[in-house]
């Protein structure tokens, strides 16, 4: 189970780093709202990350959440045909799908 976690967290750390380092693109400046968006989905994978190396309540979830919603941007960005939405579309589905083992091998406790 923990070589699962492992890596799972190496796809959403990839995709979360290349999310902050967005904003610092130069060819085509990056419009001010999408950057800060952008970033920001980058600063909230990075967190999740965390959560899942930790082994918290809420990284599964957060880590799901944070990789669907990549993959969702990256489908946008394919569309849109920007530069680099391929490496992110597989990147962001890899994670995706890691988080998703990560879940299914989980054991559910009852609190009562």
């Amino acid at each position: 189970m923990k070589i699962l976690r492992i890596l799972a967290i190496v796809p959403l750390a990839l995709i979360s780093l290349m999310n902050v380092g967005y904003p610092f693109g130069t060819d085509p400046k990056p419009d001010a709202a999408l950057a800060v968006e952008v970033a920001a989905m980058g600063i909230a994978g990075l967190v999740a990350a965390y959560g899942l190396a930790r082994n918290t309540a809420w990284g599964v979830p957060a880590a799901l959440a944070v990789a669907a919603v990549n993959v969702a941007a990256a489908v946008i960005a394919l569309v849109a045909d920007e530069e680099g939405a391929a490496i992110g579309l597989v990147v962001s589905a890899i994670a995706l799908a890691m988080a998703f083992a990560v879940s299914s091998t989980q054991r559910k406790v009852s609190v009562a």
